[in-house]
């Protein structure tokens, strides 16, 4: 009878064993990709900021306005601008 509450001790000890890595392999699993994700979020907005940074620069853009643009602009006032909303009507 001994015998038996050993093997059966045993046997619930190797389950409740198996489970736990099972489910400990799925979480390690579940953060290894957030933390990938996390990474590859990160990359992308350094970029953008990056990029927004290099474009933004007023130098920059009026370089490429010398550049690339051949008109000449005029600066407008904020009030005489209306939303297309108001001109359709």
């Amino acid at each position: 009878m001994k015998n038996y509450f050993i093997i059966i001790f045993i046997s619930t000890l190797i389950v409740i064993t198996s489970v736990v890595k099972n489910s400990t392999r799925k979480l390690e699993a579940k953060i290894f990709n957030s933390e990938e994700q996390i990474k590859i979020l990160s990359d992308k907005k350094k970029l953008i900021l990056l990029e927004n940074t290099y474009l933004s620069s007023p130098e920059r853009l009026f370089r490429l306005k010398r550049e690339l643009l051949d008109e000449n602009f005029i600066t407008m006032k904020l009030e005489k601008i209306i939303p297309l909303e108001s001109y359709e009507k």
